[in-house]
């Protein structure tokens, strides 16, 4: 039983004594090994190389879509002016080509504003008015865009107050705006068809209408023959 017992005991102190190194010699070691990292590197340093590839790349693409988008706008927008200053001057031969690209320039600008095309727009000028500004039709309609004043007065002298009479709507910028918000309002009641907000503005006249969508097709091609050249 003693033999057993001293046994036991050398073996245990031999283990102990194992121990005692392992936590001597290696815990100096560990306490001083460097961990490893496993989080996300620090974006808030000053790296000037870091910055250039996060930021930079980005950066220059969207200036340079932002640029290419601007450019191609105007280049479509000089077709559109030089299409409808064209077709202006080929009903009214009178029309100087500096009135007529100011004319062109006004028709688009309040084409964008009420979200209409501005060919349909310069097609009811040729058609109602032949582009003279200042025609006064029997029934009292006015201007390039043959504006029905007593029909419309109330509404317009609300909305514009430097509108105050008849004679005012004979002035091209007040004509073309008025009359491109009431055709985007027949454009509207008639869920967006053009044909239907045409028959309404020219009060069911079917023959006018047809003219104004033969010169629609003129004009898509004029355009695209001066884009062509841009």
């Amino acid at each position: 039983m003693w033999c057993i017992m001293r046994c036991f005991t050398v073996r245990f102190t031999i283990k102990a004594f194992v121990y005692f190194l392992c936590v001597c010699v290696a815990a100096p070691c560990i306490a001083w090994a460097e961990p490893e990292r496993y989080d996300f590197p620090n974006f808030n340093r000053k790296d000037k190389s870091l910055e250039f590839l996060l930021t930079s790349p980005t950066q220059a693409s969207m200036s340079a879509l932002a640029a290419n988008a601007r450019q191609n706008k105007a280049k479509r927008n000089e077709a559109k002016q030089k299409s409808i200053a064209a077709l202006l001057r080929q009903y009214n031969k009178k029309l100087d080509a500096n009135k007529a690209h100011d004319y062109a320039e006004i028709i688009i600008q309040n084409s964008e504003k009420f979200g209409q095309d501005p060919f349909i727009i310069a097609a009811v000028v040729v058609n109602e008015s032949s582009a003279r500004h200042d025609v006064v039709s029997r029934g009292g309609d006015y201007g390039l865009m043959q504006v029905r004043w007593r029909v419309h007065q109330k509404t317009i002298k609300k909305k514009y107050p430097h509108i105050e009479e008849a004679e005012d709507m004979l002035i091209p910028e007040n004509n073309v705006l008025v009359g491109t918000e009431i055709f985007s309002s027949y454009h509207a009641t008639a869920n967006q068809d053009v044909r239907s907000a045409m028959m309404y503005y020219s009060a069911g006249n079917k023959r006018l209408t047809d003219k104004v969508f033969a010169v629609l097709s003129q004009l898509e091609k004029s355009y695209l023959a001066h884009l062509k050249k841009i």
